[in-house]
């Protein structure tokens, strides 16, 4: 958090679309108590390129976002006594939340050109450096882990000439990260982080390309047989 974010008015919790990732998604649902029905939306995803899943045979891409009130503001934007307001879920925001306002540009942790912070927010002075770049390429990471499973859910569905109903992926996502996440857990920990923490590394060392491998495996024995089951059931 840089040192705007204390005076945060939630300007941007109006004015932004939140996309999130299946991992969002899951970890707001397991934190929360909450079904994804109740504040996952699903929206045109033509953006997200490999993110994008299908529920007919149109081939239309979509995403999922939190859901806004009437007035723009996320579902989970708390107003304060004192006029400030503070994210309600904030141990379990999405990641794009949590690297916001910032990305990865050129190798170097950057502020993004198209925020509506106010200037004290748009301080790289203000950030952890090393403590931003992890968050950024874990959220690289796990948008990566969930192209993976979009893609299969949509190699799944394709024979499918009906629509399917959006509680069938919210069902779908749920029980897959659970299932990657037991597959996961068989792991070393060192291998997991290994796979995260150099996931942008163009050139790879052995260790770290040992470690994507396993993860790839364990995603792949998840993923797959779980879009089968629910893109048919």
């Amino acid at each position: 958090m840089s040192s705007g974010c204390t005076t945060c008015s939630g300007d941007c919790c109006r004015q932004y679309l939140v996309h999130v990732s299946g991992r969002d998604a899951v970890t707001i649902a397991r934190g929360q108590g909450l079904a994804l029905e109740q504040f996952v939306d699903v929206v045109p995803g033509a953006g997200l390129a490999a993110a994008g899943f299908t529920l007919d045979p149109s081939g239309e891409l979509l995403g999922l976002a939190l859901r806004r009130h009437g007035d723009g503001a996320c579902t989970f934007l708390v107003a304060l006594t004192d006029g400030s307001y503070r994210c309600g879920i904030y141990p379990h925001r999405p990641l794009t939340c949590a690297v916001f306002p910032l990305r990865l540009h050129r190798g170097s942790v950057d502020i993004r050109p198209d925020v509506i912070c106010e200037p004290s927010g748009r301080r790289i002075t203000t950030v952890d450096l090393p403590q931003a770049r992890a968050q950024l390429v874990r959220a690289a990471f796990e948008w990566a882990m969930y192209a993976r499973v979009v893609e299969a859910w949509n190699a799944a569905r394709a024979p499918r000439r009906e629509r399917i109903a959006e509680g069938r992926y919210f069902a779908y996502v749920v029980a897959v990260y659970d299932a990657i996440d037991a597959a996961l857990a068989e792991l070393p920990t060192a291998t997991h982080s290994a796979a995260v923490e150099h996931w942008m590394d163009g050139v790879p060392s052995d260790e770290v390309t040992a470690a994507r491998a396993a993860i790839e495996q364990a995603l792949e024995a998840a993923v797959t047989p779980l879009a089968r089951t629910h893109a048919a059931a």
